[in-house]
């Protein structure tokens, strides 16, 4: 698939999905391939093109986990090291002392889960900011979910590339992965413009509209403020397709099967089940941008990005088409067609899934389930025994999964996109 081919497809598919502008690039080989569609801004009109950079959001976490192999293979630090030895405002909490730096990695760490860590913003965002986080940390209980995602252990990761490197974690992210990888334009939103930036988007009934960058310093390295061209981006892929030492990133260390988001996470990465597969990657989805990593080791890789809250449904809808042509493999659709016979016994889900500072309340009516996380009501249909459909026109979170089920079969956990909850007794 050359420029052209590649250029018409992403055109015809950012048409079909309102999207104001995106960036699609492939390798196969030593080839790439790139294309370049739309506007960067729908306020400026300013066209989207190679020197444009997007936030990437959660792909920050696979170039995070980049660096900290990299530095594992010079020998700076071991993945087995435990996060306490690396983070001196951990020393005496007992999960930082007996957890690892591979178990962050994983996501499987014991780190406290607070809705204040994982999306709250310190208004004073200084260079110690990730030290301050980590202080405020420490002082909470460990959570028992045996695995979820998190924004703050991905914090802590980057206060222990502080810590090793010596330097803020930006600083650290371009000496030992920004810098040697070649990615001349990655930059951070606090940092001063080299070059164009892509503004978010969401889509309303009257076209896309601009919405506000959200970009804490205290969550960069869980995303928040990481840029990239598309360029950039290929070339971490590029890095991970052909450093020998990087796939040890793509070994599997939780079966945690999230629908519509993955079937396995590995460190830093999730897997994904695909016929002629498996495929390895990520996606970053932040303030009307969305970022789509897929690598496909001894074939090739393919990169999305794009500037819209719509982008994952661009993703949904060219993607399929995009790896069987390029790779033969194939993507399987989202399946939100509810069977008729897909789960029974509702009331086994019934209960109180929580943090500290978050509550989600699901009870069953009439043979559907009603959730209610701390006032946002939805109405859920059963997919499967575990998966349950509450907005079938939402690109990014249709559903809700249950999982880490008892000999009783009841659940212990409720993931509401990514993050697990753990049920009260």
């Amino acid at each position: 698939m050359d420029e052209l081919e590649l250029t018409k497809l992403l055109r015809e598919h950012v048409d079909r999905h309102s999207v104001p502008g995106a960036a699609l690039g492939l390798l196969r080989g030593d080839d790439a391939s790139t294309a370049y569609v739309g506007t960067a801004d729908a306020g400026s009109g300013d066209r989207v093109s190679p020197e444009t950079c997007f936030a990437v959001g959660s792909l920050g976490k696979s170039m995070v986990a980049t660096a900290v192999a990299r530095l594992a293979a010079a020998g700076r630090l071991a993945l087995d090291d435990p996060i306490a030895r690396h983070v001196p405002e951990l020393r005496g909490s007992s999960w930082a002392e007996t957890d690892t730096i591979r178990d962050l990695l994983a996501n499987r760490s014991r780190i406290p889960l607070r809705d204040e860590f994982e999306f709250g913003a310190s208004p004073d965002e200084g260079d110690d900011v990730l030290s301050r986080l980590a202080a405020k940390i420490a002082t909470r209980e460990p959570s028992p979910a045996p695995w979820s995602y998190t924004n703050a252990g991905w914090s802590v990761l980057g206060r222990a590339l502080e810590t090793v490197a010596g330097s803020t974690w930006e600083d650290a992210m371009r000496v030992h992965v920004l810098d040697p990888l070649g990615m001349a334009h990655a930059t951070f939103a606090a940092s001063p413009r080299r070059g164009p930036r892509a503004a978010g988007h969401e889509v309303t009934p009257d076209g896309p509209a601009p919405v506000a960058p959200w970009s804490p310093r205290g969550l960069g390295p869980a995303g928040s403020t990481p840029l990239c061209t598309l360029t950039d981006v290929l070339r971490l892929a590029r890095e991970h397709l052909d450093e020998p030492s990087l796939a040890t990133l793509r070994s599997t260390h939780a079966e945690v099967r999230i629908h519509s988001w993955l079937d396995a996470w590995c460190l830093g990465m999730a897997r994904f089940d695909w016929p002629g597969g498996p495929v390895w990657g990520w996606d970053g989805v932040i303030s009307g941008q969305r970022a789509i990593l897929r690598l496909v080791p001894g074939r090739g890789a393919a990169v999305l990005l794009a500037n819209s809250s719509n982008g994952r449904a661009l993703y949904r809808s060219l993607f399929p088409e995009l790896m069987q042509e390029a790779f033969g493999i194939g993507m399987p659709p989202s399946a939100l067609d509810p069977p008729s016979d897909a789960a029974s016994e509702l009331s086994r889900f019934e209960g109180v899934y929580a943090w500290p500072d978050r509550r989600v309340e699901v009870t069953e009516t009439k043979g559907r389930l009603t959730i209610d996380d701390d006032g946002r009501r939805m109405e859920g249909i059963p997919l499967d025994d575990r998966v349950v459909l509450v907005d079938a026109n939402d690109p990014d979170n249709p559903t809700v999964t249950f999982g880490a089920f008892g000999d009783d079969g009841r659940p212990q956990m409720l993931y509401v996109m990514l993050w697990g909850l753990p049920r009260e007794a």
